[in-house]
């Protein structure tokens, strides 16, 4: 969490001309900064989108919560960005109020076409019908996993991306020749492997995951998805057996038996691909998530208008 002392002062000249105001969780700095100047003045209509619980640092989170609890309820409006995360989070199973679910969405025209000389450099280097992971390489992204169900398999596999844990992944997968690591990937060369890809892998096994931005990438380019259950936004992007599959999390044993399922079945990879193609269009576009925002900001505003 960054920390400054302009913040306070950057706030204070916000409340000027904001006619509502849009946090996001968590950040406790701003719990503290709202709770405080709402109890010194009057505040314009204030909303929170709830992107994750805090997860690794349980000790803080034991200390946080009293005051996130308090900021949540006092704010006019919570939203969540998948069901899945409001029936499993114990912090918003608590609020004792209606949560709202605007999904998260990407806009496709924001993205390059796929260029024929990136595509072909591309599958030299990594082939192509294989299964891919794109994303940052932390802890929670389940990636030894993914790498103990490429050797069970022998399934190429690419991990795309780079991170903290990208030593540590490297020497898991030593040896092992149809597992390649592409570090810097330009948004030419992401879409490039997208459309070169098989299936989509997204192995978090840990609820820090909360979302899943690149399984809408994914979606975009018409691929059939693997994630784990871990009870948050991915097994709602994710609609399972639709979409594609889902496993239980920190299994490579069950990793490696959905990766096999649609490796051998390309009929039905074509199939899910579709079906996420056809849900993400209608509900993960920024298009829709704009739309749904804007609606809500202006409700806040009329309902303010009214008091």
């Amino acid at each position: 969490m960054p920390i400054s002392a302009s913040y306070f002062t950057q706030f204070k000249q916000l409340l000027e001309w904001a006619d509502v105001i849009h946090f996001h969780h968590p950040f406790p700095l701003q719990d503290l900064l709202y709770l405080s100047t709402r109890l010194r003045r009057p505040m314009p209509p204030a909303m929170v989108t709830y992107h994750s619980d805090v997860v690794r640092q349980r000790l803080f989170n034991h200390l946080y919560t009293p005051l996130a609890r308090r900021f949540l309820r006092s704010v006019d409006k919570v939203v969540a960005t998948s069901p899945n995360y409001v029936q499993s989070s114990m912090l918003l199973k608590t609020l004792n109020r209606q949560i709202d679910v605007i999904p998260l969405g990407v806009n496709p025209l924001a993205y390059p076409p796929v260029y024929p000389q990136v595509q072909a450099r591309l599958r030299e280097q990594v082939g192509e019908g294989f299964c891919l992971f794109l994303g940052a390489l932390r802890y929670y992204k389940g990636l030894s996993y993914l790498i103990d169900a490429a050797r069970e398999t022998g399934i190429p596999v690419v991990i795309a991306g780079r991170g903290e844990m990208e030593l540590q992944l490297r020497h898991e997968a030593s040896g092992a020749s149809h597992i390649h690591f592409i570090t810097e990937v330009s948004e030419e060369e992401k879409v490039a492997l997208l459309s070169l890809a098989q299936v989509f892998v997204f192995p978090s096994h840990v609820r820090s995951e909360a979302f899943g931005i690149s399984l809408l990438e994914a979606q975009m380019m018409r691929l059939p998805l693997i994630t784990c259950e871990i009870e948050t936004g991915t097994s709602y992007v994710n609609q399972a057996d639709v979409t594609g599959l889902i496993v239980p999390p920190a299994d490579s044993s069950a990793l490696a038996k959905a990766m096999r399922r649609l490796h051998d079945d390309p009929a039905r990879c074509r199939k899910m691909g579709f079906a996420g193609h056809t849900r993400f269009l209608g509900m993960f576009t920024a298009q829709e998530m704009a739309s749904r925002y804007l609606q809500l900001y202006r409700n806040m505003c009329e309902r303010q208008e009214r008091q």
